[in-house]
């Protein structure tokens, strides 16, 4: 713990160093750069028009060394700040240590020579003392990032300020002159503090925000994300939903139609007196009205179970009775298909407690699937015995051999209004909710339904059951 501990001090110690390193960067180059080359050069020329004499030179020649080092250490500090995120606390600290001596001599050779100005006749000394309080205030709100800045390039700016102040007058007053522009220098570094108890506080203070700052800008991405997400998954669904409305106005239609449409025939067989067709009409109207209410009653199972209002009611039946009833269902349809069905039952499951309805509904949803997309196969019926945690449990498997779904499709098997074909030219009818229904119906009764599959070998959906739902918990809804 100690050594995380110790890490995690030197990773902030680290992003302090290149904090510092930024902001002066930003500060001192981009910000400043301007003025502060202006006005070294403009000095040396307002000097030499109202100093006589050569003092002006000094100064001109103080401007020009300092900026034949300031203009290179910009391309230095502009290269560190471009590799920071390669650099360790140590190094970036020996880095700055190392450039704090350029920054010394930077401000040393603009400063110094104003410090002759206090042996020059008037109004040198004024010029001198004005222009070294500027170049504290400058000094104090660049270099304020770290205390050795302050303690290398300070000290240069307030002799030169009390050299030109003490030369304002003579005497006591000369003393008391330079005091003064002491205690303007103090209250320059003390002003540059911000309030803080001292610069490391404020240093402190200045990471603190500006990892507030980071943190606020890291979260505000986040929910950015999130919220692009969010829409777009919500412009998804709207648009299965919307395709799903299309395709169900197609499927009610259907048998809708072909009610009305026999039921017109039927009713001009009467008027004429010949009603032979109309016991195989008939048949064609109940077909089509069962098709109808199945697709309704599944929007409406659907609909009670998103709304939390699924009422389920466990009794006790037999299991196998009830499976060998549910492939009987759905052989007349696998016999048009030219498919077989078997059946293979374990022995050691007989009685089971849940909501028959719900469990019959479950197993003929995957054995009508199977029926419908099987042809000239075989659709196998298999139940053993399970465990779902520690509870006693039944596993039902409809296998066939279809032409199975690709791993893209079995994603979007037991999303609502999410159809693989989606289209209303698609080869096989109904409301698509089948498999929704079957695992939302699974997982409300404490067990799920998994799917197996690969293109042109067929399909496994396994149907997971407690054998006693009482005792179960029903599991999460996906």
């Amino acid at each position: 713990r100690e050594k995380r501990l110790a890490e995690q001090a030197q990773s902030a110690r680290a992003r302090l160093w290149r904090l510092t390193i930024q902001r002066y960067v930003e500060v001192a180059w981009s910000g400043h750069a301007a003025t502060r080359f202006a006005s070294v050069i403009a000095i040396p020329i307002l000097v030499a028009i109202v100093t006589p004499g050569w003092w002006w030179a000094a100064c001109a020649a103080g401007a020009a060394v300092g900026i034949m080092i300031d203009v290179p250490s910009r391309g230095v500090f502009l290269r560190l700040a471009e590799s920071l995120d390669d650099l360790d606390e140590p190094t970036l600290r020996a880095v700055i240590r190392r450039h704090v001596f350029v920054l010394a001599a930077i401000t040393a050779a603009y400063v110094t020579p104003y410090a002759l100005l206090a042996f020059a006749p008037a109004p040198g000394p004024t010029i001198g003392l004005l222009f070294c309080a500027g170049s504290l205030v400058v000094c104090a709100s660049l270099h304020v990032m770290t205390r050795t800045m302050i303690f290398y390039t300070a000290p240069a700016v307030i002799l030169s300020l009390v050299a030109n102040a003490a030369a304002l007058a003579t005497g006591w007053m000369g003393v008391a002159t330079a005091l003064l522009a002491g205690c303007v220098g103090f209250n320059a570094l003390v002003t540059a503090r911000a309030g803080a108890a001292s610069f490391s506080a404020l240093i402190d203070a200045r990471f603190r925000a500006e990892e507030a700052a980071e943190d606020l800008e890291r979260r505000v991405n986040e929910r950015t994300a999130q919220l692009q997400v969010a829409s777009r998954r919500a412009q998804a669904a709207n648009k299965a939903k919307s395709m799903f409305l299309a395709n169900m106005s197609h499927e009610l239609r259907t048998p809708l139609n072909a009610v009305i449409g026999y039921s017109e025939i039927i009713q001009e067989d009467l008027e004429s007196g010949d009603t032979s067709a109309s016991a195989a009409d008939l048949a064609k109207i109940r077909g089509s009205a069962t098709h109808l209410l199945t697709l309704i009653s599944e929007i409406l199972d659907l609909s009670r179970i998103e709304s939390g209002k699924l009422d389920l009611r466990p009794t006790s039946f037999d299991l196998p009775s009830l499976l060998r009833g549910a492939l009987d269902t759905v052989k007349p349809t696998a016999t048009k298909h030219r498919s077989t069905c078997q059946i293979n039952l374990a022995p050691t499951v007989g009685l089971m407690v849940s909501d028959e309805t719900r469990v019959r509904q479950c197993v003929l949803n995957m054995l009508s699937n199977a029926a419908k997309f099987t042809h000239n196969g075989a659709i196998a019926l298999d139940m053993r015995e399970c465990r779902i945690g520690q509870t006693r449990a039944v596993a039902i498997a409809v296998k066939d051999t279809g032409p199975g779904i690709s791993p893209e499709n079995q994603a979007r098997l037991f999303r609502p209004f999410s159809q693989i074909d989606s289209t209303k030219t698609r080869a096989h009818d109904g409301a698509g909710l089948g498999l929704v229904i079957t695992r939302r119906l699974a997982r409300a009764m404490g067990g799920d339904v998994q799917v197996s599959s690969k293109l042109g070998e067929g399909s496994t959906f396994t149907l997971y059951l407690p054998l006693d739902m009482t005792n179960a918990a029903p599991a999460q809804a996906a």
